[in-house]
């Protein structure tokens, strides 16, 4: 039975995608996990992979029509056998081991040497599943960045945002805080930049960075949503909701709890120029909505797959606050929290929404 190739979701708005160029050609032979086709968004680019090893049956869809709505079939496989060693193999030479695509392009990602690496696949072949263990048991993180996989339909869609939703059970936790020594650290530290020509860190930066320190310090709240179910995260992957062009991307960035205020700057403002790799749409365990821009005072966003929580964010504003008996003036933000319950408890959400409130009312912890 064969195969269908799908045109791919860069983001749960994205619709449609435009097929530049096939890298194989009708009959080729092609390998699980190898680039078989090219495609561009208003966002991005990137490579459409073969789902099974097999033979390219039949291209629907020729390199340049129209714009492909995403889900589409755009080919089909013939399931077969993986392609035969190389000559230079059979000869007895000394040949670069076996892999899949998806191997080779992991430990090149990871600077890992694939010689030493035994395959379990048949004929020694070496994937993906190998070159994992075999990082992992040398003491490195063998994910990719952003492990977080985007969860998918059988169809192998990404679900609707509002579909997706409904069967969400959620908690939303609310909590205002003052930023009057973030505005300060933040000031200082942009002064550094401007000297430096380097991207100034806005507030939306700093939440970034607070979130992911927040996500690290309440482990049972950092919770990753994949095709296995719900597991505990490695790293604090946070991704950000954009809107381009009408619509919404969540570029992810993996491993936030260990980006300075700086680097976490710099790749949002890429992201804003819309330099994103394939990577940057996988994954993250939490999300961030921030529509303080728009004037919004407060938030109160909607947890959708692959997320486990989602944080609003609201503008800030000067407020009469009472300290110490007495009124004095105050920068607050107001913030809020929504968890899938069945991801983590109120306690476990509860804690985040602290930690996240303490990191942002004592920025000190941002710059560890």
């Amino acid at each position: 039975m064969a195969i269908a190739i799908l045109m791919p979701s860069l983001g749960a708005a994205m619709r449609k995608g435009r097929l530049t160029r096939w890298l194989r050609r009708e009959g080729d032979l092609v390998e699980a996990g190898e680039p078989v086709a090219e495609i561009v968004t208003p966002h991005a680019t990137m490579d459409v992979e073969a789902p099974q090893t097999g033979v390219l049956a039949r291209i629907i869809f020729a390199a340049g029509e129209a714009e492909i709505a995403a889900g589409l079939e755009i080919g089909l496989i013939e399931p077969g056998p993986a392609p035969h060693q190389s000559s230079e193999a059979r000869s007895g030479r000394r040949a670069a081991p076996a892999a899949s695509p998806r191997a080779r392009r992991l430990a090149r990602e990871a600077g890992f040497d694939l010689s030493g690496v035994v395959g379990g696949a048949p004929n020694g072949r070496i994937v993906e599943s190998d070159v994992r263990v075999a990082i992992e048991a040398h003491g490195r993180d063998p994910r990719p960045p952003g492990a977080t996989p985007p969860l998918r339909a059988r169809d192998g869609r990404a679900p609707p945002l509002i579909e997706a939703a409904q069967w969400t059970p959620q908690v939303h936790l609310e909590a205002d805080c003052r930023i009057d020594a973030l505005e300060a650290l933040r000031a200082e530290r942009n002064n550094a930049t401007r000297a430096a020509h380097k991207t100034r860190i806005s507030l939306l930066d700093c939440v970034v960075k607070a979130l992911a320190g927040a996500l690290v310090r309440t482990p049972r709240a950092n919770v990753a949503l994949t095709p296995k179910g719900y597991e505990l995260a490695r790293h604090a992957d946070v991704a950000l909701g954009m809107v381009f062009d009408g619509e919404i991307v969540a570029p992810a960035l993996a491993a936030a709890e260990a980006m300075s205020l700086e680097e976490i700057a710099a790749a949002r403002a890429a992201f804003l120029a819309g330099r994103f790799s394939a990577n940057s749409f996988v994954g993250g365990a939490s999300f961030i909505v921030n529509l303080g821009h728009f004037g919004v005072k407060r938030v109160f966003p909607v947890v959708v797959a692959p997320w486990t929580s989602v944080l609003g964010v609201g503008a800030s504003e000067k407020r009469v606050v009472v300290e110490d008996g007495a009124a004095t003036i105050a920068t607050v933000l107001a913030v809020t929290l929504a968890v899938d319950r069945r991801a983590m408890d109120e306690r476990a959400a509860g804690a985040l929404l602290a930690a996240f409130r303490q990191l942002i009312e004592r920025p000190a912890g941002l710059l560890d």
